[in-house]
């Protein structure tokens, strides 16, 4: 199932596939996203009962070229590529949870 994901005020889309998320942009840069469990195998609480496994999400954003200004012009591009990766931080630390079920995985955040 194909979930596609505009991000309100920006040109990122995210599009969830069989628990992949791919990011793509038109402001040049790398963008990767995905929930990592942080539990190497399940553990069992007092009664014996399985532990829901233990997501942490794991973004990283990078420019696709290495970054230098030689006008301010420049550097007013740049910041609205920032501002474009401010509101895409926001959504995701509003909706993190929601983005978690959309990729079908069973639980817990931190």
């Amino acid at each position: 199932m194909l979930n596609k994901i505009d991000i309100p005020g920006t040109t990122i889309t995210l599009e969830i596939v069989d628990k992949n998320i791919t990011i793509t942009n038109k402001i040049e840069y790398d963008m990767q996203m995905v929930f990592r469990n942080q539990d190497a195998e399940p553990s069992l609480d007092e009664n014996g009962d399985v532990f829901e496994p233990l997501y942490w999400l794991d973004i990283r954003v990078t420019p696709k070229t290495p970054t230098e200004y030689h006008t301010s012009l420049g550097v007013k591009r740049e910041k609205r590529h920032l501002a474009e990766l401010q509101k895409f931080f926001e959504f995701i630390e509003n909706n993190k949870r929601n983005l978690f079920d959309l990729c079908g995985l069973r639980g817990e955040l931190s």
